[in-house]
């Protein structure tokens, strides 16, 4: 009766003290058990000849209401039960029961970087959709079990971003699906232990041994799947270990009671090791700054070097992880293991039906007059043919689009804000000298088109055209300076007195010289002095 006493008293410690702990230590269980009809583990303390002591178990997610993470923190509950059991009432048909003797003393440790296949680990190596599942240990307080298939990259999620670029070419293993989970540890009689995979929920319980051990699905205990190391077998997977992650639902920034900021995990630890003034991050970076130092991040947490960095930026529509930084020596982009490349491989634009509108706009001249024509292919319907005539320009002028063009099409697919080129302002060049102007492209209600019919072979097809309208603009940019253009970062260079601004965001010109070297920062030299702009900040360094 004493030692059952202590056992409950033993008990209560724990369920007071347990919260965001990775390990619980129950150094008197002598077995564990769970079924498909409870979401807590039992664990038994033999005390006598067929005699247990039993324990509920379970792993629960609160809210450090104090501090206010917005992610839910693990914490461990321990229940003790006054009944005593029998070898049989704890070792049922519908549950898994294991004994503590049946375990390894295996740390967490030794899992860490590795990878197991899940089941089958015999598979061939074949052009296949069959999924392979592996688990990886990539972080001690964080694992992934991941669907592969050997193939080609005809079938990847192009809406996701990988660490690494791979050809769709490669014929590798490549990752269908991913899952998250934050590894847990129990450890009982003798240092013996379970690994725990928890997800909203226990997931998997993972019984491990020196070459791989067994993983059980917890609502499924009756089954398990062995475990195997499979070396460097699946590394093709790797740039696709974070494809689906969600940095927010697994850390998140915390204040501290001086103002400081810490990033912290489900478990509560502080898992930069430092505390900053600031933390920012968006899906593939980790961004920390300290006074007028920053420190970068990867997913892996693995703290990047990029040199000084005065700035820091994820680019956040590649395909491959990408951040620009501002250093000592000047901008560049980095991947996420920290080395430098040339440029972010931009993600694809969202793809839409086939049927869709387009329309194309040209720069005209007839008789002195320049007209702007909208021409609009809208499938099933007739094409319609509008002209406008810009009645304030004059015949000597010479007049563009802001890019230089006279011509150019696109449709609903098109995202890129360089595709429609502004079409309602124009540069106009007079007399040498550059300057832009707006016009809104309208046209009476009352008037009616022709109708034309053209004969395309096994159909006829019908267009609209309308009589030019007349309209006058507004100059906005007057027409005064050297040159001026539109270049391919969607900025509106103009040049004056050897100098050069960008409209509209200056309207005199500043620079001796401007040039876009990534996405954010642009190499300048002002009054002889070379430096950098950040462009989204409008900050000189």
């Amino acid at each position: 009766m004493k030692k059952i006493l202590a056992l409950v008293i033993l008990c209560c410690y724990h369920a007071t003290s347990l919260h965001a702990q990775q390990t619980i230590s129950l150094p008197d269980v002598d077995a564990v058990s769970f079924d498909d009809s409870s979401n807590d583990l039992k664990v038994y303390t033999k005390i006598g000849p067929n005699q247990y002591t039993r324990q509920s178990l379970q792993v629960e997610e609160k809210t450090r209401h104090d501090k206010s993470p917005n992610i839910m923190l693990i914490r461990w509950n321990i229940n003790p039960h006054k009944d005593t059991l029998s070898r049989e009432d704890i070792d049922k048909p519908q549950q898994r029961l294991v004994d503590a003797q049946e375990l390894h003393a295996m740390p967490l440790d030794e899992y860490i970087n590795k990878t197991f296949s899940i089941g089958d680990c015999e598979k061939q190596k074949t052009q296949t959709n069959s999924p392979t599942r592996v688990l990886k240990f990539l972080r001690q307080d964080f694992a992934t079990i991941q669907d592969l298939v050997y193939g080609d990259g005809e079938h990847d999620d192009y809406k996701r971003t990988l660490s690494i670029n791979l050809p769709d070419s490669a014929v590798i293993w490549r990752s269908t699906r991913s899952s998250y989970f934050v590894p847990l540890i129990l450890e009982i009689k003798g240092g013996k232990k379970i690994f725990i995979l928890y997800k909203e929920g226990i997931r998997y319980v993972i019984l491990p041994s020196p070459k791989g051990g067994l993983m059980c699905s917890f609502y499924n205990p009756l089954y398990s799947a062995k475990l195997t190391m499979a070396g460097e077998k699946y590394d093709g997977a790797k740039p696709y270990e974070f494809q689906y992650f969600n940095r927010y639902s697994f850390y998140d920034v915390e204040k501290t009671e001086t103002g400081k900021c810490r990033l912290i995990n489900q478990l509560g630890e502080n898992v930069l090791k430092e505390e900053y003034d600031w933390i920012s991050g968006s899906y593939r970076f980790i961004i920390a700054k300290r006074g007028n130092h920053i420190d970068v991040f990867n997913l892996y947490l693995n703290k990047l070097n990029v040199g000084k960095a005065k700035v820091a930026r994820e680019i956040e529509t590649c395909m491959v992880g990408c951040i620009e930084i501002l250093n000592e020596k000047g901008a560049f982009y980095y991947d996420e293991m920290g080395q430098k490349i040339k440029k972010p491989i931009r993600r694809w634009g969202r793809i839409k039906c086939g049927t869709v509108i387009d329309w194309t706009h040209n720069i005209l001249k007839n008789k002195g007059k320049h007209l702007v024509q909208i021409y609009t292919r809208d499938p099933g319907d007739p094409d319609i043919d509008e002209r406008y005539w810009l009645s304030d320009l004059l015949p000597s002028d010479a007049v563009t689009f802001l890019d230089g063009r006279k011509s150019f099409s696109y449709d609903e697919n098109s995202d890129d804000p360089e595709d429609k080129a502004y079409p309602k302002m124009l540069r106009v060049c007079r007399k040498g000298k550059y300057g832009i102007m707006v016009y809104e492209y309208y046209r009476e209600k009352s008037v009616l088109p022709e109708y034309n019919y053209e004969s395309l072979g096994n159909r006829d097809k019908t267009i609209m055209i309308y009589p030019p309208a007349k309209v006058v603009g507004k100059t906005i940019f007057p027409i005064n300076n050297d040159f001026l253009i539109m270049r391919s970062d969607g900025y509106i260079y103009f040049y004056k007195d050897k100098k050069v601004g960008l409209y509209p965001r200056d309207k005199v010109p500043v620079y001796d010289k401007i040039m876009k070297v990534t996405d954010s920062f642009y190499h300048i030299v002002k009054k002889g002095i070379p430096g950098w702009l950040d462009i989204k900040t409008n900050r000189e360094y």
